[in-house]
Formats: C-alpha cells, sequence, structure tokens
C-alpha cells in the first residue's frame, strides 16, 4: 500500500522574486512548447523552465550542456536564496481553482512523499505506457540535480472524506504561503504541519493504493535513479521516495479529463482518398462542414463507444462503429475486455494497426491536446492527417489500471496540469 511521509521541501523566497510566483511557474515539461519554453525563459530570470527544460546549445558536449546547466542554475538559486528549504516536514496542501465549461471548479490535493515500489508489487498502479527517449531525457536530469523538481499526479479513493476534511480544515486555518493567479486559474499552497493531521493522512493512503494520473514517464525514471543509487556503496535511501501529489477520484471537482488527439506524419493512402474507404468498411462515416462542427459532433456522442473523428487534410469526418463485432475482432492482443472498450484502445490497435497500417514508431504519432493544433500541423504539410476522440473516462482509467493493464500513450490530459516549481524535493539535506 501507499507509504508516505513529508518532508522540507525548497520553496522561492518570496523576496528574491518580488512576490511574483506567475513568473517563476510552469506547467509539466511534456506539455511545453519550444515557444512557450522561449516565453518562459524571458518570464523570469529565476523562471523553473531552466531546471526542467533547458535549451540545448550548438557546443553542447558531455561536460557542459543543458543538463549541467540546471544543475548549475539550481545550486546557484539555492546558495543566493533564491530557492529556501523549509526548516520543518511538512505535507503541502495545493489547491487548483479554475473554470471548465462556464463552470468553477476547485481541486483540492497535497504534495508529499511516497515509496517507489518494485515492478509488480507497487502501491502507485500505472495506466499509460511509456517511451525511451523521454525517460532517458528525464534521467539524465535527475542525475544532475538529485531532485524531483516536480511532482507525479496520483489518485486515491477517500469514499469517507476524512483526508478531504482534513485538508480543508488544514486550508482554512491559516492564509496559504503562496497565493497568485495565471492564466485564469487560481494557485494556493499551504504547509501542514501539524502532526495529527498528518498522522491521518498517512495512515489512511497506507491501506490503499494510488494511480498514476499523470507522469509515468517520471515515475520510472526516479524507479531507475533509485535502483542506480541502491548499486553504491553506502547508498542511504535518499532517493527511494519521489515527490507525489495526491488528488481524491471521488471528488468530482478534482477530476476533469480532456482528450489528448493524434496527429500522424505519414499515413498509407492519405493522399488519395484510400483511407476513407478503408474506414467506410468498419465505420459509419459522415462528412462534417469543418472543425467546430466535427468536434460539436463528438461531444454530443460522447456515452457512445469507439466514435471519433478525422481529418485528410481536405475534409473533416465523423466516424462512429458500423459493426462494433468486426471492429472489435480486428484487437487480436491478449488483453483484458475493459482495455478492448477503451476508445483510444481500437484507435490504436484496430484503426491505426489493422484498417490503415500507421506506423506507430516513436516519432510517427504527435500528441496534442487543443484540436486546432492537429488541424494545424495536417494544413501546414507537416503531417498527413488527425483523429480526434472524447475523453477517457475515470471508472474505465481505474478498472484498467486495477486489471494491470496499460492504455496507449497519452490515454488522458487531467486539467488543469500541475504547476512545477511551488515546492521541490531535494535527495540531500544540503
Amino acid at each position: 500500500m501507499a507509504e508516505i511521509k513529508p518532508f522540507k521541501g525548497l520553496l522561492y523566497g518570496k523576496d528574491k522574486i518580488g512576490g511574483d510566483y506567475s513568473g517563476v511557474v510552469a506547467p509539466p515539461y511534456d506539455v511545453i512548447s519550444d515557444r512557450m519554453r522561449d516565453e518562459l525563459y524571458e518570464r523570469n530570470e529565476h523562471n523553473i523552465i531552466r531546471l526542467i527544460l533547458g535549451k540545448a546549445l550548438a557546443e553542447d558536449d558531455e561536460k557542459s550542456n543543458k543538463y549541467t546547466r540546471a544543475r548549475e542554475y539550481f545550486d546557484r538559486w539555492q546558495h543566493s536564496g533564491v530557492l529556501v528549504r523549509d526548516e520543518a516536514e511538512s505535507l503541502y496542501v495545493y489547491s487548483q481553482e479554475y473554470d471548465h465549461k462556464g463552470k468553477k471548479r476547485c481541486r483540492i490535493g497535497f504534495i508529499g512523499l511516497m515509496k517507489i515500489g518494485d515492478p509488480g508489487k507497487d502501491a502507485a498502479v500505472p495506466h499509460e505506457n511509456t517511451l525511451a527517449r523521454p525517460k532517458e531525457d528525464r534521467l539524465n536530469l535527475i542525475k544532475q540535480v538529485e531532485s524531483n523538481l516536480s511532482p507525479i499526479f496520483t489518485l486515491y479513493d477517500d469514499t469517507d472524506g476524512t483526508i478531504k476534511r482534513t485538508l480543508e480544515d488544514a486550508s482554512s486555518a491559516s492564509d496559504p504561503v503562496i497565493d497568485f493567479e495565471i492564466n485564469g486559474q487560481r494557485h494556493k499552497l499551504w504547509r501542514l504541519l501539524d502532526e495529527v493531521s498528518v498522522k491521518k493522512i498517512v495512515s489512511v493512503l497506507g491501506a490503499k493504493k494510488v494511480f498514476i494520473a499523470d507522469g509515468h514517464h517520471r515515475y520510472e525514471v526516479a524507479r531507475t535513479y533509485r535502483d542506480l543509487r541502491r548499486q553504491e556503496a553506502g547508498y542511504d535511501g535518499r532517493a527511494d521516495h519521489v515527490m507525489t501529489y495526491f488528488a481524491d477520484l471521488t471528488e468530482p471537482d478534482n477530476l476533469t479529463v480532456m482528450a489528448t488527439h493524434r496527429v500522424i506524419k505519414a499515413m498509407p493512402g492519405a493522399e488519395d482518398g484510400v483511407a476513407v474507404s478503408k474506414l467506410r468498411e468498419y465505420f459509419d462515416v459522415t462528412e462534417c462542414g469543418g472543425l467546430s462542427q466535427l468536434m460539436e459532433r463528438l461531444e454530443e456522442a460522447i456515452a457512445e463507444d469507439h466514435v471519433s473523428g478525422f481529418f485528410d487534410g481536405k475534409n473533416y469526418f465523423f466516424m462512429k462503429p458500423g459493426n462494433k463485432g468486426a471492429l472489435r475482432g480486428l484487437i487480436t492482443e491478449d488483453r483484458a475486455e475493459a482495455w478492448k472498450q477503451l476508445d483510444v484502445s481500437v484507435l490504436h490497435s484496430a484503426v491505426f494497426d489493422k484498417i490503415l497500417s500507421i506506423s506507430s514508431a516513436e516519432g510517427n504519432i504527435i500528441y496534442v491536446r487543443e484540436p486546432e493544433e492537429g488541424e494545424a500541423l495536417v494544413r501546414s504539410g507537416r503531417c498527413e492527417a488527425a483523429f480526434f476522440l472524447n475523453p477517457t473516462r475515470v471508472e474505465q482509467l481505474k478498472a484498467v489500471a486495477e486489471l494491470g493493464e496499460m492504455m496507449p500513450q497519452k490515454s488522458t490530459y487531467f486539467y488543469p496540469k500541475l504547476l512545477t516549481g511551488l515546492v521541490v524535493h531535494k535527495f540531500a539535506d544540503s
């Protein structure tokens, strides 16, 4: 079960950043485009982007590169007081107020350290497959900074509301240590120092498993790094835990799940309409007047199975299964029924692999959050087609994860993303 504990986090010194936390935080590294990275670099000289996603230079080599520069920034910021370690161990209550489809919501959870388990015996249950290149990148970084710069995002089941009441009591008892707005969202952070409250949370989660919602690559890298350190003589266990955000999956406001769409660089038959003809063998395909109409059709069919959208550079199509049995028959993997029911499983295993013979080689599929971004990539000529999906439902995620199955890459997009830079976990005490 989940073993968690408080820690002494590194937080930005308020005086060193002029009290402007919006200038130093960033989204998780894997949703940051090159353009956004440049903007974050310009926003503040101490923005966390310099640590999590540094710029490569032409003259880089093994001794001087974006990872070593991240370490140099990190060390310098600690020595100068830009980043300051807390004096006492605590959990960190973190709330995010945001709007979704015209409704105000507030997600509340907490950040602590979770012990890293071994494959097959882990309290943290993953649900998505990972890719080699991002893991290599994150491993190079963690070796240099010896820290968790961003929390992974996990979900737990708190049906009786014990943790929820504890977090609400903690957040109402004092003013937050961090409170600011950015991109229409309000972020607040409190230190939870009360030992009774901390023990209560630790005890409740000690009887539960948690589900990884976001941060699969970082979690696997944390385990790899821990294993490397365990091979060293005199290793003291400092990398046995990973900084983790925990949120209750039974709270509706905590879980706004959005779709991640697929854009294809190379697709057989894209240029001559062959792809649409092949799709019609298994789907009822209806042409739409444009992207907005296509996305409206998808949302109207959100409760239906295996609907999707397709843009071939000229026309937009809404697709729903014409023969579910024939379509599902294309999924030949030895997987649980819950996995086969997923829209992303049907798209990857049936549509990509069998119907259209689209290569799943790393780099051929681009994952985008905004449909307009996918449309633009195709119109630019950089890609040949885009496929649009409805969000994976939380109950589907839980069902698949509990069975030990892995969804295709980027099956879920939890909104809003956790900010990086609110608190950092450094493995060593100095």
